[in-house]
């Protein structure tokens, strides 16, 4: 189903005065909640989303700052403007436009200033580290616990049935041991609670909550081991390198003790002096505040030594064998998305009538019958004026799709590796394109063209080739509020790769990522034409990088302006759909 809320206008009015009453009982004037859970997760259940019980808004990226007196503040970026004008009740929640180029945090900050607060409240276990800090320099913050606000508002819980299961080595390329000797040395620690880079690191997948192939737990790395805390487990797991813990989350420090003691008996039996731990990384970007705190009480502070990333180098490096299984996913993901659009096409064809939710229904029915075990994203099926929100989620069963309509479609899925997809085309219903969604299209199209023949030294950062997807549109006066490209990994949004106008990522072989522009006007429409590539050596030039794509679905012919083309980009156009039409997937060279 697409994404639902389910707090009504009286009790997110009764929720935001119960928070106010709340800070006036501990003297705050302000309170920050996150849209993450206590893994700092971008995709969370609404269940388990703090921020949409005190704001109503259902988008999975966004901040809110609720002051003691006057609106909550909703901070957004471009992609979700119309959707929080949409569902955001003015007379309770002010919605702050955060501008292309300038980040949430900084809007956060740039309010925080402005209105003097002093004293801000926060979920400590649901506030990133960095975060956490960074207020700290400009305010006194208190840090509260679930606990404490579960009995200010009442939150919904989540249930966990599903098994883990372990991935074959072929899909993966490495095991367990080996990438653990990679990390950490002897008298070294890593604690990690990024939820994709326990799966990477374990081979381990559970499809635990809705658009992710994860598993919720935290882990500390140690020599050759890895010990996982898990509230909730079920299925038989092989692997010797891992041992798995059951207890709440909100104990680590049972946690470590417990770790502490299993090291000094096992090693003891094999006649070894367990090693001293000297360092214990973490990483800010991904570690929240409590367990920051928790640690520094079992290690020593002393010790624990900050690695932003994280885990994220060394995972959104892939290697051969994870290459090859992405792509026998995005093949299977290509087919769900062609014969998505070919079910559009034809029968917009034969008059037969289907709405918005049957478009979004069909397609991840496409996905099930080509093996996908979960959506990796909601999709996004979007008809007429409603694809010029960029991450529109209610599709709707009375907007009807007739003939000559622009149609949006972002889709992705998981599938037997556990890796996710997401490709986004949009394309017309049937009938004849108009001049303006012809020239919206195929600037888009020249964008994304521009960036599948870019070659680009090595280490060049995410805003270069950002800028060269952007010339097309820029040249025809238009723009888009979103980056050009993000990481795709286990999660669909992966690290280490950024394409944006501030990304100063640099761009390495074998790290997989989107190239997705597109031009929005609202109230008419919106294109978007997504391929996720890999990074990979030129050919010929040895110190300069390309793209290579993983996708292979043909674009949509009836909607290309072939005189705005140059002939660099019909040769590549030319090139890909031959391809495209080899595997089954081209329109230009379907049989009509």
């Amino acid at each position: 189903m697409a994404k639902t809320g389910f707090i009504s206008k009286e009790q997110l009015k009764s929720n935001i005065n119960a928070l106010k009453s709340f800070m006036k009982s501990k003297k705050l004037d302000s309170f920050y909640i996150s849209s993450a859970d206590i893994f700092l997760n971008e995709y969370v259940p609404l269940e388990d989303c703090h921020r949409y019980y005190v704001s109503g808004f259902t988008g999975s990226t966004a901040e809110l700052i609720v002051p003691v007196e006057g609106k909550a503040i909703l901070f957004v970026d471009g992609r979700y403007y119309e959707q929080a004008d949409l569902e955001i009740d003015p007379s309770l929640v002010h919605v702050f436009k955060v501008p292309y180029g300038t980040g949430l945090r900084q809007a956060m900050r740039e309010v925080i200033t402005a209105k003097n607060f002093k004293h801000m409240g926060v979920e400590g276990d649901r506030i990133e580290l960095s975060l956490y800090n960074d207020f700290g320099t400009m305010l006194k913050i208190l840090p509260f616990n679930n606990s404490e606000l579960s009995k200010v508002l009442e939150f919904k819980t989540l249930s966990v049935e599903k098994k883990l299961h372990e991935i074959p080595l072929s899909l993966v390329g490495e095991s367990t041991k080996s990438k653990l000797a990679r990390i950490v040395k002897p008298g070294e620690a890593f604690f990690v609670s990024a939820l994709d880079s326990i799966a990477w690191l374990t081979n381990m997948r559970r499809y635990e909550m809705p658009n992710q192939s994860t598993f919720r737990a935290k882990a500390l790395l140690i020599n050759e081991r890895v010990y996982l805390l898990m509230e909730n487990v079920e299925g038989d797991i092989k692997n010797e390198s891992v041992e798995i813990n059951v207890g709440k989350f909100s104990e680590l420090e049972k946690f470590l003790n417990l770790i502490s003691e299993y090291e000094q008996e096992w090693l003891s039996k094999a006649g070894v002096k367990a090693p001293k731990i000297e360092k214990v990384f973490y990483s800010s970007n991904s570690t929240n505040a409590a367990d920051f705190l928790k640690l520094g009480a079992h290690f020593g502070e002393e010790k624990l030594v900050n690695k932003p990333e994280g885990l994220v180098p060394f995972h959104s490096l892939k290697n051969k064998a994870e290459l090859e299984a992405m792509l026998d996913s995005f093949n299977n993901g290509d087919k769900a998305i062609f014969e998505t659009i070919s079910w559009v096409k034809e029968s917009v064809k034969n008059g037969v009538k289907f709405s918005e939710l049957d478009f979004y229904n069909k397609t991840n029915e496409f996905y099930q019958k080509n093996g996908a075990l979960e959506q990796s994203f909601n999709t996004i099926s979007a008809i007429g004026a409603n694809a010029s929100i960029m991450h529109f989620s209610s599709p709707s069963a009375d907007v009807m799709c007739e003939p000559d309509q622009l149609l949006l479609l972002d889709s992705g899925g998981y599938f037997e590796s556990g890796y996710a997809t997401d490709t986004t085309r949009s394309f017309l219903s049937g009938g004849t394109a108009n001049a303006r969604q012809k020239e919206m299209y195929t600037l888009v199209l020249k964008s994304i063209l521009a960036v599948q023949n870019a070659v680009f030294p090595d280490g060049s950062w995410g805003s270069v080739v950002d800028g060269v997807a952007r010339q097309p549109i820029f040249k025809a006066g238009f723009n888009y509020n979103h980056g050009t490209g993000h990481g795709v990994g286990i999660n669909v949004h992966e690290g280490g790769f950024r394409l944006s106008t501030t990304s100063n990522i640099p761009l390495r072989e074998n790290v997989v990522g989107s190239i997705e522009p597109g031009i929005y006007i609202p109230g008419f429409g919106g294109v978007r034409l997504e391929n996720v590539a890999v990074v990979e050596r030129h050919p010929e030039h040895k110190s300069m990088l390309h793209f290579r794509t993983m996708v292979y679905i043909g674009f949509d012919h009836d909607m290309i302006n072939f005189d705005m083309l140059s002939e660099e980009e019909e040769n590549w156009l030319e090139n890909y759909e031959q391809e495209c039409a080899k595997r089954g997937r081209s329109f230009k060279y379907t049989k009509k």
